[in-house]
């Protein structure tokens, strides 16, 4: 049972996602969740490798109705309920220990849900259905001192709904929108880079201190946030364009910090 709820507006590419707690009307989430597994070692344990799949069944999920537009009203009100289910793939293979040590993870799944009132009664692909989902974690320890690590992540972009076709009422661009999320935003990556160095005084000392550098996306990825579409021009003497623009997050972002404990 989970009683609090994240709400989404499959209806939109902007973000308004809401957490709300469970009340009389909203009733909190269910789930079951079966899951079959293969556990390996190899090279005398230097290596753990796994294989599992699962399937996960949801019920009482929530979404905004069709047409929801955020207001000061309750908004209760703007809820509909409806069931989910995933199912996938797992994959995972640990090297723990060595010099270089770290893992690789990847998983296959889908996520789906349904809902009476929303795109006519079909299934559609959840918001954060992800088909593909790579990580890369490595860790090489150079001596005492130093150490170094990598981390690199890969993801299908999130499902998104976007405008089918666009017309003119009275003066006022209109949208008509296309099936519930299906579309897809452009596949998150980035690969975030780390070196630690740990002074090895000659004498102990009361506090013990690291320097960490690190690199946050350090190609400087612009990951898709979401889409809002731009308006340029008048409808009323030809000139209007209608154009997607993205919103990315988080460029390449260099730190240094100096950890200690006594």
């Amino acid at each position: 049972l989970q009683y609090i709820h994240l709400v989404s507006n499959a209806g939109t590419t902007l973000p308004t996602d809401l957490w709300v707690p469970s009340t009389f009307r909203v009733q909190p989430q269910k789930s079951w969740q079966y899951a079959a597994g293969l556990f390996k070692n190899f090279k005398n344990n230097e290596y753990e490798t796994s294989i599992e799949a699962y399937y996960k069944s949801m019920q009482s999920q929530i979404e905004y109705r069709e047409g929801y537009t955020p207001s000061l009203l309750d908004p209760e009100e703007e809820f509909v309920f409806g069931k989910g289910w995933s199912y996938g793939t797992e994959l995972f293979v640990n090297k723990v220990r060595g010099r270089l040590t770290g893992w690789v993870g990847y998983t296959l799944s889908w996520t789906w849900r349904e809902f009476p009132q929303l795109n006519g009664g079909q299934k559609y692909p959840a918001k954060y259905d992800r088909r593909h989902d790579v990580s890369i974690v490595a860790t090489y320890e150079k001596n005492k001192k130093w150490k170094f690590g990598a981390v690199f992540v890969y993801a299908t972009g999130n499902a998104t709904s976007l405008p089918q076709r666009f017309y003119i009422i009275n003066g006022v661009l209109t949208q008509e929108f296309s099936q519930i999320n299906a579309y897809r935003l452009n596949a998150y990556h980035r690969l975030d880079l780390s070196a630690t160095y740990t002074p090895q005084p000659k004498k102990p000392r009361r506090i013990q201190g690291y320097w960490v550098f690190s690199i946050y996306n350090a190609y400087s990825r612009a990951n898709p946030y979401f889409i809002y579409f731009n308006q340029e021009g008048s409808p009323y003497d030809g000139s209007l364009k209608v154009q997607a623009k993205q919103v990315s997050l988080f460029p390449i972002l260099p730190s240094v910090t100096w950890n200690f404990r006594f």
